[in-house]
């Protein structure tokens, strides 16, 4: 992978719009269901509106705006911040709750920072939500509206992070030490992080070239799992219908 440090976090319309490029989102997205992917991003079919989603974009730009050290004019659009699929709505005391947290006490060295991770077919195009530095030691901050749900295709987004901090996406400097961490306001604080060795980069990025390939390979079958009761194409996927038939209650 090799990553070049974007400076505008939008992409032009026909750019964004082709399959040759996708976000961190879309990776996890991909992660959870091939099929869920290629519904949102290839042959893109019809979507409920997703009240969670506006709440979780409103809750990442008031922290984003509370560590810039300005006041909230506007709302932020839909695609302005990475967000995994089926992220849990927020409760009214989540800002409070970050505002408390070691988060909210601490300006952090990178503020939305975008990047991009290319390879020769496939782009991703991402934001880090921040990044605190203590003397040298880096951690990553991923900051999530809703409440910790164990969910193994997340740790995509946190893999993409560390890659591309790596690659040296933050004006080419690197890290004596990097930890990246989801930061959950849902419900109470709740981290999960994770300390980035070489083992675990050489992981994450075979889990990422893993998944462009199998992208550009146009590999789109269904992965049924609990997702699946939260799928905005359950209607029209067979297997999908098939698992939550065996899964009931």
């Amino acid at each position: 992978l090799s990553l070049v440090l974007d400076s505008l976090p939008e992409l032009p319309g026909d750019e964004a719009d082709s399959p040759s490029v996708t976000s961190v989102s879309g990776l996890v997205t991909y992660a959870t269901c091939p099929k869920r992917f290629y519904w949102s991003e290839v042959d893109r079919l019809p979507r409920r509106p997703a009240p969670w989603l506006r709440r979780g974009i409103e809750l990442h730009r008031k922290i984003e705006l509370h560590n810039r050290g300005v006041v909230p004019l506007e709302l932020a659009e839909d695609d302005s911040y990475d967000f995994a699929p089926d992220e849990a709505e927020p409760k009214a005391d989540a800002y409070a709750t970050f505002q408390k947290s070691r988060f909210g006490q601490v300006k952090p060295r990178w503020i939305e920072a975008p990047f991009k991770l290319a390879t020769d077919d496939l782009r991703i195009r991402g934001r880090i939500d921040a990044v605190y530095d203590t003397d040298g030691a880096w951690e990553v901050v991923d900051f999530k509206s809703g409440r910790h749900r164990p969910d193994a295709a997340r740790i995509v987004q946190l893999q993409a992070y560390a890659v591309a901090v790596d690659e040296g996406a933050l004006g080419g400097e690197r890290p004596d030490a990097l930890a990246v961490t989801f930061a959950y306001f849902g419900a109470g604080l709740e981290e999960v992080t994770e300390t980035v060795d070489d083992a675990w980069l050489d992981a994450a990025r075979d889990r990422i070239t893993g998944i462009l390939s199998d992208i550009n390979d146009e590999q789109f079958e269904p992965s049924p799992s609990a997702a699946c009761h939260h799928c905005d194409f359950a209607k029209f996927c067979e297997a999908g219908q098939a698992w939550l038939a065996e899964n009931q209650g």
